[in-house]
């Protein structure tokens, strides 16, 4: 198969399913525009979110044992909230994004509430103990047989909370800190590192993965997990945007507003409008004409070529189409039969209107420059049928009001053979002027 006749054969296919292929754009776009406007909750950790790494299970827990939860998607949020609810304990969840310095620096000065930090990575503790007191050590994997992922919380666990959950099965980080922690995945000659740890600013946790729909069940989690959140009746939650690390003078781009799949999908949207613009805009051959199948009046056709000329600035193919129309309109008003020549078609109508044949010849042989003159142009051939149409009428008109004369108008009906005679004997008619010269001659 050639390029030609595949290049056919698809638009002859888009052809076919262009509506059906519409329809389903359509629907996909508004799918996704629906998801996209849906107030349910897809962030990880989401307290609303119920896929396995959200948080709903927990949030619903917390709400069972009368824990009333406070979101807050910014610092300043937070700062109210705080505010609003003294007794209330924090929860910082950072998921790679921070708080702004001035959130920082009040989280360094220590609280009266309790304080929670959930960070799986290093932003947050290299932001916030910025003297090393406590650093990011490494990464527990979580996975592989039970005994090998599953961290107890050791002996030296200071928390009675992570003494009651007694282990913990979740990937996340590990820390060192000064102080004794809980949860010890390895020790090196650092010291040991922790998925548990207090710290100044509160307790630092790296594995907030053991609280999600998906492994909040495991091992000692949700014990972990009520020790941690359920101590006082009022929980802020707070998870830390990427805008709030910007400056007043920071300026953010729409895109990192954007979620995730925005982006890939765009770029495969303008695959997909690239590849159709391709096949769409191939030609597989030259153009063929075919016979319309509708009757179009001549009147409309006229119309759009002016039109098209016009458009085209087409002055001389104009003016040879108006002399073409005025010399077929021209011959068929003279009768001049089916194929006159051009010049004879000049001097009938010379001859009808009355004017001078070089004069005829020499408006049909005018070549227009521009519009202005085409527009002159047309006017004075218009003119020109117009009085060759009137010339005809008026002989037509004439000759239908002359009544016919005989040849041999007959006399009266009292005149006789006898009446004539007697009539040319009294009258006699006068002798040819040749006649009378020749009788007075002997006289002489």
């Amino acid at each position: 198969m050639t390029t030609a006749t595949l290049g056919s054969a698809v638009r002859s296919g888009f052809q076919r399913w262009q509506f059906w292929l519409l329809l389903l754009v359509l629907g996909l776009l508004s799918v996704m525009l629906v998801q996209a406007m849906a107030e349910e909750d897809m962030d990880r950790y989401g307290l609303e979110n119920t896929s396995l790494d959200g948080y709903a299970a927990l949030a619903q827990v917390l709400a069972d044992q009368g824990v009333t939860l406070h979101p807050a998607t910014s610092a300043q949020t937070a700062g109210e909230l705080m505010q609003e609810h003294p007794e209330a304990a924090l929860v910082v969840l950072s998921r790679g994004d921070v708080p702004d310095e001035e959130f920082l620096a009040q989280l360094r000065e220590g609280s009266d509430r309790p304080v929670v930090l959930l960070d799986e990575s290093a932003q947050l503790v290299s932001a916030l103990f910025l003297e090393g007191e406590v650093s990011y050590a490494g990464a527990h994997a979580g996975g592989g047989p039970a005994e090998e992922a599953t961290l107890d919380a050791g002996e030296q666990c200071p928390l009675p909370g992570a003494v009651d959950a007694r282990d913990l099965r979740a990937p996340g980080a590990l820390f060192y800190s000064e102080d004794p922690g809980c949860f010890t995945g390895f020790e090196d000659g650092a010291g040991p590192a922790q998925a548990l740890v207090e710290t100044p600013a509160g307790l630092l946790f790296g594995a907030p993965e053991a609280f999600s729909n998906h492994d909040i069940t495991e091992a000692g989690n949700a014990a972990l997990a009520l020790s941690l959140f359920g101590e006082r009746e009022d929980l802020i939650w707070y998870t830390p945007m990427r805008l709030d690390a910007m400056g007043a003078e920071d300026w953010a781009s729409p895109v990192d507003l954007l979620p995730g799949w925005v982006i890939p999908l765009a770029w495969w949207l303008l695959l997909c409008a690239l590849v159709l613009m391709l096949v769409m805009g191939r030609r597989p051959g030259p153009v063929v004409g075919e016979p319309l199948p509708v009757r179009v009046p001549g009147a409309e056709t006229a119309e759009g070529r002016g039109r098209m000329y016009q458009s085209a600035n087409a002055v001389e193919a104009s003016a040879q189409t108006l002399r073409s129309a005025h010399l077929i309109r021209l011959a068929r008003l003279l009768r001049l039969g089916s194929a006159p020549d051009e010049s004879s078609i000049l001097e009938a109508a010379a001859r009808q209107v009355r004017r001078d044949p070089a004069e005829v010849a020499g408006l049909f042989a005018q070549r227009p420059r521009n519009n202005a003159e085409l527009v002159g142009y047309a006017q004075a051939l218009t003119s020109l049928e117009q009085d060759a149409e009137r010339a005809v009428l008026t002989v037509h008109t004439r000759a239908r009001n002359v009544p016919a004369q005989p040849d041999h108008p007959p006399g009266p009906a009292s005149d006789s053979p006898a009446d004539l005679r007697s009539d040319v004997q009294q009258n006699p008619p006068p002798e040819h002027p040749a006649r009378l010269s020749a009788r007075e001659e002997p006289q002489q």
